[in-house]
């Protein structure tokens, strides 16, 4: 099924075939991000090589991972019809599954190959942040990870056939064939948010002072961002308590980033030595 916006512009315009869809910008993110991390890994002085092999590794882990984590959370949907777990075309990943998964096999591989493992997340730090950037992207093109209903300005319609328009349908709010009501796009929130880490992270890394502290500040400053973005957000992504499940996770990495970062600051601290002087 092609996706929503796409098809909206199709039927509006006729332009549709030009507009670049998720599976699109899946690609553009997987590509840009494996051209960094080697470019990065050429600086770091490591094993080109295995760099690439295990890139190629840890994005296949991340997309089997992301699919998994929905099929966790919906087991009992999924259930009803086995087969429908193997139908990955029609959606259903979940970015929080995808960094689990990724990192997982990150710190497997780094294992394995020997490669430094602080050093090789710095090398994925500004590849991620750019791969967040045309991941939600291909989101606000896909219609899915949609914003609850805002009357500000900048709110936006979705077409027939996108998230926002069956939740709004089923929930009486719209009659059939007619756009969505005017939702915050909060696919356009987050994938700004990442553009500025991005480019805060090209100019940071020329003061980084340990290895290790990129990847770092991109787990604490991100999940600051996407914590709050979750307030606005109106799709389905599980809740413990009041708190979503990406919510909780955007803690656990907010406090893991605070705890390397003070750590790593104090072992760098310089202790001052009184040495005797001769008279």
């Amino acid at each position: 099924m092609r996706p929503a916006i796409v098809k909206f512009f199709d039927q509006l315009i006729g332009t549709g075939f030009f507009v670049p869809d998720y599976a699109f910008m899946q690609t553009v993110a997987i590509l840009f991000g494996i051209f960094i991390v080697i470019k990065e890994a050429e600086k770091k002085g490591l094993d080109l090589k295995k760099v690439f092999y295990s890139s190629l590794i840890i994005i296949i882990s991340a997309a089997v991972s992301s699919r998994v984590f929905v099929i966790i959370q919906n087991f009992e949907n999924y259930s009803k019809d086995i087969l429908s777990i193997f139908y990955f075309w029609k959606g259903g990943t979940a970015s929080t599954g995808a960094y689990i998964g990724g990192f997982i096999a990150l710190i497997l591989l780094t294992k394995f190959y020997k490669i430094p493992v602080k050093r090789f997340l710095d090398c994925i730090a500004i590849p991620v942040s750019a791969a967040i950037f045309f991941g939600r992207i291909g989101c606000f093109l896909n219609g899915c990870c949609y914003g609850k209903i805002s009357g500000l300005p900048w709110a936006m319609h979705f077409p027939e056939g996108s998230g926002p328009y069956y939740d709004q349908l089923q929930s009486g709010l719209i009659t059939a064939n007619q756009l969505s009501l005017p939702v915050h796009p909060t696919q356009l929130y987050e994938a700004l948010y990442a553009l500025l880490l991005f480019l805060f992270l090209m100019l940071y890394k020329k003061y980084q002072k340990h290895d290790g502290e990129l990847f770092a500040i991109l787990f604490l400053l991100y999940p600051i961002g996407r914590f709050f973005n979750e307030f606005l957000r109106a799709d389905d992504r599980g809740f413990i308590l009041i708190f979503s499940i990406p919510q909780l996770f955007s803690i656990i990495a907010i406090i893991g980033s605070i705890y390397f970062l003070v750590i790593k600051s104090r072992s760098h601290e310089k202790v001052k030595i009184d040495l005797p002087v001769n008279s």
